[in-house]
């Protein structure tokens, strides 16, 4: 019997292009810097994370008491209790808190992503332990790169060929499209020094006068945590535990 299969799609603006809907595990890869940040929120104990769907959401939940995280065009919201820097949840403090987040292209992502089956998060914080996991399930993967407004983004591209690649050699699972092995091809080449193959790309440039470089090195060569973020309702939940 053939394999699941794994396909990247490169925008949410091309996610109305995936079929079937009910039967996908769908990862959601936004890689500066949002899905780096959740991931890490797990590791250092985050009970959940919220997506909100906008920034007014955000703004209403902040008002009604509850903890915020998040950006817009990659500046910290002015209401927040913390950005979307991951070195920010590198804090014990927040273990066993209830965060409501909201960027300006990951949690925009989630939330169009749950109409398409199972939604999980992945960065290069969790990469082996969502593959294992996905290994467990079988079901056909789409990794969603959250991008920029809808545009490409190559950091993204680079993580979901990593994941497709580790899928497809580890796993047997099938590279299913042309995008699949574009990404795989982008990480063959990128993998030995993946800080050059990124550095002038325009997502990283646009965050180098808001993102000290250490948070962005970060996102590339972070901690490694057993942590799968799985969205359960209207929030996410690690089911790493």
């Amino acid at each position: 019997m053939p394999g699941p299969v794994v396909e990247v799609c490169f925008s949410p603006a091309l996610l109305n292009t995936i079929s079937p809907k009910e039967k996908l595990n769908v990862i959601v890869v936004d890689i500066l810097r949002a899905t780096t940040a959740m991931c890490t929120a797990f590791g250092y104990g985050v009970h959940s994370l919220i997506p909100a769907d906008n920034e007014k959401h955000a703004r209403e939940m902040k008002n009604k008491g509850w903890l915020v995280a998040g950006e817009t065009d990659g500046m910290r919201l002015g209401f927040a209790d913390f950005g979307n820097s991951p070195l920010e949840f590198r804090n014990p403090s927040i273990r066993g808190k209830n965060i409501v987040y909201n960027t300006t292209n990951g949690t925009r992502a989630i939330n169009l992503a749950k109409e398409y089956g199972q939604v999980l998060i992945a960065s290069f914080v969790n990469l082996e332990a969502v593959c294992g996991w996905l290994n467990r399930d079988r079901k056909d993967v789409v990794i969603l790169c959250a991008g920029w407004k809808n545009e490409f983004s190559i950091e993204d591209a680079i993580f979901a060929g990593a994941m497709a690649d580790l899928l497809v050699t580890a796993y047997g699972f099938l590279p299913a499209c042309d995008a699949t092995f574009a990404s795989m091809i982008l990480w063959d080449h990128s993998a030995a020094d993946l800080m050059k193959a990124v550095s002038r790309s325009a997502h990283f440039l646009r965050l180098l006068g808001i993102e000290n470089r250490k948070g962005l090195k970060y996102c590339f060569y972070p901690e490694k945590f057993h942590v799968i973020p799985v969205l359960e309702g209207d929030r996410l939940l690690d089911y790493g535990l």
